[in-house]
């Protein structure tokens, strides 16, 4: 990522999961729930790695203070200023979607660990099978968040 194009790009795209991140944060924090607090920084705060890989081979912090500001400017709006995005945060589908997240990430990981451990059968039916699950929980909670 020489290009400062490809560089505006793929930090633009990123920005994305930083304000839904730091939403989350927000009135995770505000509404006094650490679900929506661990959501919002698995997240928000995982695409940091970009930036944080930028300084180390490249020495440029610009990047990594973007993603920093969004992700606080974000939380900041959130639990301050914007009620409507706070109480949508905290509402009960929103749980059942977090928590959906939570198990595709367990599913992908649990995948991932034994595809490296050799049994590539069985990462392939646990992992999915439980990525499967998780994205039907994901959707049971959009459902949730449709319906009211």
């Amino acid at each position: 990522m020489m290009n400062p194009t490809d560089t505006a790009l793929v930090f633009g795209f990123l920005t994305l999961f930083h304000v839904l991140g730091g939403g989350a944060i927000g009135a995770g924090l505000w509404g006094r729930r650490w679900l929506p607090v661990f959501w919002g920084l698995l997240i928000g705060a995982t695409p940091l790695y970009f930036g944080i890989e930028r300084i180390t081979k490249l020495h440029s912090g610009t990047a990594l203070a973007w993603q920093i500001a969004v992700l606080a400017a974000s939380a900041a709006a959130v639990a301050w200023r914007l009620p409507r995005l706070r109480a949508l945060a905290l509402r009960a589908g929103m749980s059942t979607l977090i928590i959906g997240t939570l198990i595709m990430m367990a599913g992908a990981v649990l995948g991932a660990w034994l595809s490296k451990s050799g049994s590539e059968i069985w990462s392939l039916i646990a992992g999915g099978l439980s990525f499967l699950f998780g994205a039907m929980w994901f959707g049971a909670g959009i459902k949730q968040l449709r319906d009211h």
